[in-house]
């Protein structure tokens, strides 16, 4: 019997890499990983302990799936989460559960491709809800970083540096999200709710909600509109939305007053929903992809995709969106 196959939609998060000095946190500098990239090219697996320790999970360095992309000057690895408990089992319909039996240096293994653009010092990581987060892959890194350092007789163990990630925030999202169509979800937060009283947002839709919480004395508020569990279709008023989306962007523009707001919507109907900080717009790329089922996606497979469909793609162009605000001082 022949396998089906099945479309798979990827997202894409861009990242500035930095190195912090633990003894200045102010003393931030893009991290140049190309020295990093080419130990693992370099060298063999042997070499380097890449297992990291993250609590009940470990990250490690998929080192097969290390290469580079030299005319494009991009360089690529898979990471991974491994756990050893909550294991699933095999199953077939209308038969009983067969356990995975796992040996004790086995694990189940989600997995991360990051994408290092050695000509913008960028760093792309793909969205995986199972795999690494963001903070895990900073700590993988340092953690790794330290290890190559370390082997190349370059030791910083009188002054450690730290990596952090800082997402790429892409204020054109905004005006996206006020042509879609379709509006599944707001969330508002805000920890002061005088501004509500100003004469300004006095007819507001936002402040008809928020001028209750003033009556009972409340110093904070969360408030959800959803469609939760309606057809797809459906959605919140859209010109209110788009009226509370100006009034939070003028709240954080001329007061004081701390206020947030994320937005679930989409296109249309048959598109994928975006989830949108809309304070801190996160540049994000997606691609869609056929995967044969009860298969693995090897890694080449998606990287090649996120090339012709989003990165070096004419149309999508996002390495040239990307590179707009790259940065320019740089630390291997």
């Amino acid at each position: 019997m022949s396998k089906k196959n099945s479309s798979k939609r990827i997202r894409f998060n861009y990242f500035v890499p930095s190195l912090v000095d633990i003894t200045d946190n102010n003393a931030n500098i893009r991290w140049d990983m190309k020295e990093f990239f080419e130990f693992i090219l370099n060298h063999n697996h042997n070499d380097l302990n890449t297992a990291v320790p993250l609590g009940d999970e470990i990250a490690d360095l998929e080192w097969n799936t290390a290469n580079i992309d030299e005319k494009n000057e991009l360089y690529y690895c898979q990471l991974s989460k491994n756990r050893s408990k909550d294991i699933p089992s095999k199953k077939k319909l209308n038969h009983d559960k067969v356990p995975l039996e796992l040996e004790d240096d086995e694990y189940i293994g989600e997995f991360n491709l990051i994408v290092y653009d050695a000509r913008y010092n960028l760093l792309i990581v793909q969205s995986n809800f199972f795999g690494l987060t963001v903070k895990q892959i900073s700590t993988t890194l340092s953690i790794l970083r330290q290890r190559i350092k370390d082997a190349m007789g370059k030791s910083e163990k009188d002054n450690p540096k730290g990596i952090i990630l800082e997402p790429l925030i892409d204020p054109s999202e905004i005006s996206k999200i006020k042509k879609h169509k379709i509006y599944r979800r707001i969330i508002v937060k805000g920890s002061d709710y005088n501004f509500a009283a100003a004469d300004d947002y006095k007819e507001s839709p936002l402040n008809k909600a928020i001028n209750y919480l003033r009556k009972i004395g409340g110093v904070n508020f969360n408030i959800e509109l959803s469609m939760s569990r309606s057809a797809k279709n459906r959605s919140l008023d859209a010109d209110q939305v788009r009226k509370i989306i100006d009034e939070v962007l003028s709240i954080r523009k001329n007061d004081t007053v701390d206020v947030a707001m994320s937005i679930a919507s989409k296109a249309n109907e048959e598109d994928p929903v975006d989830v949108v900080n809309l304070i801190e717009p996160r540049l994000t790329s997606e691609i869609v992809i056929e995967v044969e089922n009860r298969a693995t996606i090897g890694s080449e497979y998606i990287y090649t995709n996120f090339c012709e469909q989003n990165y070096l793609d004419d149309k999508n162009n996002m390495r040239e969106k990307a590179s707009r605000v790259s940065g320019l001082t740089q630390e291997s």
